[in-house]
């Protein structure tokens, strides 16, 4: 009877009488083994009966309710009707297992990661079920009608913010900079990610970072940018192991507008351009909900940096050029954002690059406190070692930013 159950189960969904003769018979077991009575006309499509009635599957519920009995008491209420169906079923489900395995088609896990159960067809033994899939509709699944949705393997996602900061920046930060008094900043970070379950993944991010303040040493310019950025960074994976992809990376960062330091103009729209190309191995270890993502491009990273504006070429590490090209090393490790707390979370970069004659380094790290839902707190640290511009009188080829934020912002 256990194996017509689940066997004829697959078929079942096609006939309403046979559905409801075996699930008459199930609610006759529960009363056998519970001693109790059911009412089962006012209950025909009841889905606690769904299990038998589709594709055989490993449930991890009943294995562990197997190895995990749980102590029964006098003090315990009394189960309700359907959770004595459930008892029941998980009974018949167990003694599936173990006297006919063959008859299981797929565990949980592959269910739930929409592995296809079209092409299920149960070996039947001794049985005399006429199971025909050719005849069965298109839109029917396991004995069960189904509606076919196509997966939507994108995922978009993103975060923006205005706010109010406190800052630090070296005296010899890379698109120059000093301390300020007053300043607003404006953050948009977008993310569009693909990933088709199996081999193929594609991940894409674009953050903007826009900052205004006040300074007090610059008699001309009232107010004047203090944090800009543009970045475009491109991942395209192709799983070859698990936890370990084959992938290609292209990078590109500048800013959007100028920046003038009593009348001298300092950084610019593509002055510099930096942008990166390579081909690697990416690393993502499976570690539960905290992801982290390491990228090497032993030698095959391309690096290029642009200076559109004649006067900053020199500053930049150019000359007279107005650009340069080499090949090296790079070296990318990212926290995607990780909630430490329900209400802190965290999001860090480091990237490396060298090709043997210069090196450059740059490490961000930015904690976001949520204060409410609307109102967050932002603390960022920014830094870079780039050893082919001009060394600084202290900080020699390190430069250094600090900001703290408070504000409001959205995400999605």
């Amino acid at each position: 009877m256990l194996i017509s159950f689940v066997v004829t189960g697959v078929k079942a969904q096609d006939n309403q009488e046979i559905v409801d003769y075996y699930n008459l018979k199930i609610d006759e077991l529960v009363e056998k083994w519970q001693n109790v009575s059911s009412d089962y006309e006012e209950e025909k499509t009841n889905p606690v009966y769904a299990r038998v009635f589709t594709t055989p599957v490993l449930y991890n519920s009943v294995i562990e309710k197997a190895f995990n009995p749980e102590t029964e008491s006098e003090e315990n209420e009394p189960l309700s009707m359907d959770e004595q169906r459930t008892e029941a079923i998980d009974a018949l489900m167990l003694d599936l297992y173990k006297e006919a395995p063959a008859h299981v088609a797929m565990t949980e896990n592959e269910l739930r990661n929409e592995k296809s159960v079209v092409n299920y067809k149960p070996q039947i033994t001794g049985l005399n079920l006429n199971i025909n899939r050719g005849v069965m509709p298109e839109d029917v699944v396991g004995g069960m009608k189904t509606t076919v949705v196509k997966p939507n393997y994108w995922k978009f996602s993103g975060r923006t913010s205005l706010t109010f900061t406190q800052s630090f920046i070296s005296d010899n930060w890379y698109q120059g900079g000093e301390k300020n008094y007053y300043a607003m900043l404006a953050t948009v970070d977008l993310d569009l990610n693909y990933d088709d379950k199996d081999r193929i993944s594609w991940t894409n991010h674009f953050d903007f970072d826009l900052g205004f303040a006040t300074y007090e040493s610059d008699s001309k310019l009232g107010i004047k940018t203090n944090t800009d950025k543009l970045r475009l960074e491109s991942t395209f994976g192709y799983k070859l192991v698990k936890s370990l992809d084959l992938a290609a990376k292209v990078k590109a960062e500048s800013q959007s507008l100028p920046y003038y330091n009593n009348d001298v103009l300092q950084s610019a729209f593509i002055s510099p351009l930096d942008a990166n190309a390579s081909i690697g191995l990416n690393y993502k270890p499976d570690l539960g909900n905290f992801k982290i993502e390491v990228y090497l491009a032993p030698f095959s990273g391309y690096n290029f940096r642009y200076v559109y504006h004649d006067e900053l070429t020199a500053a930049y590490g150019l000359g007279t050029k107005h650009f340069k090209q080499d090949f090296g090393t790079q070296l990318v490790v990212t926290i995607p954002t990780y909630q430490l707390t329900s209400f802190l979370d965290v999001y860090s970069r480091l990237e490396y690059y060298t090709d043997y004659h210069r090196a450059f380094f740059q490490w961000e790290t930015k904690f976001n406190v949520a204060l409410s839902k609307y109102f967050t707190a932002s603390l960022m640290l920014n830094a870079r070692f780039d050893d082919s511009v001009a060394a600084h009188e202290n900080w020699k080829f390190w430069q250094l930013k600090e900001l703290f934020t408070l504000g409001v912002s959205y995400a999605w």
